[in-house]
């Protein structure tokens, strides 16, 4: 995290025909809103203005087709638009439909830009090895400018492999030991909020708690509520389509004060000594951390390094945390299993440090709603020069992407992948007896190839907070069970959104039945 804050001017959009059709479909699916010819035409003017951003110049975009052996596309009218917006609407059975008819490497057009997708543990390992070449972020400007070049995603090199050194204490084992009974008493806490009204809003309220947990976890602070809102502002403004937008302009105002806020608590706790206590780990971590030139993180740097890591966590542990409760509503011999382990291996009233939380089968079920029902698909990245993966030339200029869902599906790695089954991550000699027909499945996926399993991304730019989300989401998962004998969906199924994670709307409703003793 060095303090460099990017700029970049966007050029005037130009109102094409495509441009207009692609406002009034995404208008139509609700993705943007044009209800009178004034909206219609600001909405078609962010949508050039995002093409004009994220988009390839002429010569790029047509590079991918110009070369010798290029990956498979399909072909039609107008397929870049379709194909970019059936790829916000529905990524997940578009990203399933094109391996089945292309195979697991194609060219799709993905947010408005000719995109590789690579997938398949071979292909992905390939990847991986020529990395070196495709490091570039192609995220939209407006999303980079609101993020800064400080983020991890956005770097490269020697500055991206030193942040990622200054982060790893926030998130080793002796900081997760740390972290364990906040987790455990907030989880607590927010299960019986659940149980004392019988139901909840399962995704909004999960991220409610996450929100403020992760605060507790990298701040040592509770939030205010104008703090809750203003996290609130800053992730709905990096969905902006252009700088120009006022949610944009509310999302750079929000960060600035987090960041500041985040800053001056710091500078209290260290002013009257508390920044040695244990909930103050993760900012005084930041704080001895150093950059590049040998210097100190400056005061700021703080501040904007614990900004980043609650908004970085809340979400997708949320969605983790919501993926598990629906996975488990309808199998309620996983949910059997669950409790069995947990109540022979913690403590009583199901508290454990890490090695307890360890619980192999209930880890099995995190991974397969990790594989089963992905939060997202993979990062993109922007070739620099000339590579060639799985036998096609992929040329300078052209934006990569590692997709996770192809692999998942891969029947050669994970046995019968259309299966729901814990098992499978789960070492024969941990398994307890079973008559689950799953149990055929034990030990499947404990020795993957590489390249084979990515739930946060791959290679050097890979999260490193998906342990800290799995042991959130495990614990959750071990005191819900312990909590409710079965919970149902009385509106049916939730509806999700999917871009960029994919987590049920706030409209989902969940109703809980108690266990009897």
């Amino acid at each position: 995290f060095v303090h460099s804050t990017p700029s970049k001017q966007v050029a005037a959009p130009r109102l094409t025909m495509r441009t207009m059709l692609l406002a009034v479909a995404l208008s139509s699916l609700g993705l943007v809103s044009c209800f009178s010819p004034a909206p219609l035409l600001t909405t078609t003017r962010r949508v050039a203005s995002l093409r004009s951003t994220s988009a390839p110049s002429t010569s790029r975009a047509g590079s991918i087709v110009m070369a010798l052996n290029p990956p498979p596309r399909k072909k039609g009218f107008l397929r870049g638009l379709k194909e970019s917006i059936r790829f916000i609407v529905d990524g997940d059975n578009m990203v399933k439909k094109y391996t089945e008819e292309l195979g697991p490497v194609f060219t799709a057009n993905i947010f408005f830009r000719p995109t590789v997708v690579i997938g398949g543990s071979k292909n992905v390992a390939e990847f991986l090895s020529k990395e070196q070449g495709i490091s570039t972020s192609t995220l939209p400007g407006p999303l980079q400018v609101l993020m800064t070049d400080n983020n991890l995603l956005l770097q490269e090199g020697e500055r991206h492999s030193n942040s990622k050194k200054n982060l790893s204490p926030m998130l080793e084992m002796e900081a997760l030991k740390t972290y364990v009974p906040t987790i455990e008493k907030r989880v607590e806490e927010h299960i019986a909020s659940v149980a004392a009204k019988g139901e909840t809003a399962l995704a909004k309220d999960f991220t409610n708690m996450c929100l403020a947990l992760f605060a507790e976890l990298f701040a040592g602070a509770v939030l205010t509520d104008e703090e809750k809102d203003l996290f609130v502002t800053y992730n709905a403004g990096l969905f902006s389509l252009t700088t120009f937008e006022p949610g944009f302009k509310k999302a750079l105002a929000a960060r600035k004060t987090l960041e500041t806020n985040m800053m001056n608590r710091y500078l209290a706790a260290k002013a009257d000594g508390s920044l040695q206590e244990d909930r103050y780990l993760a900012v005084r971590k930041l704080s001895e951390a150093k950059n590049l030139d040998g210097t100190t993180y400056s005061d700021w740097q703080v501040g904007y390094g614990v900004t980043q890591m609650i908004w970085g966590a809340y979400i997708e542990t949320a969605s983790l945390m919501s993926s598990t409760v629906i996975a488990t509503m309808t199998r309620p011999e996983v949910r059997d299993r669950i409790l069995t382990e947990a109540t022979s291996s913690l403590d009583a009233g199901m508290k454990g440090g890490v090695s307890q939380w360890a619980l192999p089968y209930s880890v099995g079920v995190i991974r397969e709603c990790l594989r089963t029902m992905p939060p997202a698909g993979g990062g993109y990245r922007e070739s620099s020069s000339d590579v060639q993966i799985a036998g096609y030339d992929i040329p300078v200029g052209v934006c990569v992407t590692a997709d996770p869902r192809i692999g998942n599906q891969d029947a050669s790695v994970f046995a019968e992948p259309a299966e729901f089954a814990p098992e499978r991550w789960v070492q024969e000699s941990d398994m307890q007896a079973s008559k689950c027909p799953m149990s055929r499945l034990a030990a499947g996926a404990t020795q993957l190839p590489m390249g084979a399993w990515f739930p946060g991304g791959t290679g050097k730019h890979k999260c490193p907070g998906v342990p800290l989300a799995e042991l959130t989401a495990k614990i959750m998962l071990v005191k819900w069970v312990e909590k409710f004998g079965s919970w149902e969906e009385p509106s049916g199924p939730p509806d999700y959104i999917k871009v960029p994670i994919k987590i049920p709307k706030v409209s989902f409703m969940v109703k809980t039945t108690q266990r009897t003793a």
